[in-house]
């Protein structure tokens, strides 16, 4: 497999509704801030890999739709009320699957909660997914629960092909050589690495390790 356009965005929550506004109008308005966060990373990742073909989906979040979730237990469930509707689609982890598919031609998509470091089970997901997706997006959005702390959304590009500016990617052969990544990191470590590529870099998590080098 190769990886393009690894990309991480950090955006404090007050910035949140201007950022959407700039990108997407108001076609998002009431999606709901993670699946806002999420559009916003995976565009910004499509815009620098380019290319086309059938899109495969899959990220992972800690929490998933955290402050809609926080919304519909405190001002709906609270006072007995039903969940108002936009609240209650709101929470769906998969709603940025829909939304991008108004967009691209996406044919599969996932929203998995991940252990702190079992981000490799996206990789896996994605190899598979080659086989009947011309690409796939990997992501990790992570909504913040705090007005002081940043969300964030960051997400790459797999694919079977290599193209200008894609690593190579591969399983590595022994885990216990590789550095530890989180799946909250693991795609910043690769932007950073591959701002400055030289030796093959090997990250480990949930006991298996990759291998990412520059392509030959």
């Amino acid at each position: 497999m190769h990886l393009l356009a690894p990309t991480t965005l950090s955006i404090a929550p007050a910035e949140l509704p201007g950022r959407v506004r700039a990108r997407f109008a108001a076609e998002l308005r009431r999606a709901g801030s993670f699946a806002q966060l999420g559009m916003l990373g995976a565009e910004s990742c499509l815009d620098a890999a380019g290319g086309e073909g059938d899109l495969g989906a899959v990220w992972s979040s800690p929490l998933g739709a955290l402050r809609a979730i926080r919304a519909a237990l405190d001002d709906d469930l609270r006072h007995d009320a039903p969940v108002m509707p936009f609240t209650f689609i709101a929470m769906q982890p998969h709603l940025a699957a829909a939304l991008l598919a108004q967009r691209y031609p996406v044919s599969r998509s996932a929203h998995l909660h991940l252990a702190a470091d079992a981000w490799p089970w996206l990789l896996r997901v994605a190899q598979g997914w080659l086989a009947t997706c011309d690409r796939v997006l990997v992501g990790c959005v992570e909504e913040s629960g705090d007005d002081a702390i940043a969300h964030r959304s960051d997400w790459c590009l797999v694919q079977n092909a290599a193209a200008a500016g894609s690593v190579r990617l591969e399983p590595a052969r022994d885990a216990s050589a590789a550095s530890s990544a989180t799946t909250a990191d693991w795609i910043g470590r690769i932007r950073d690495w591959r701002a400055d590529v030289r030796a093959p870099l090997e990250l480990a998590g949930g006991g298996e390790a990759w291998r990412f080098s520059a392509p030959a």
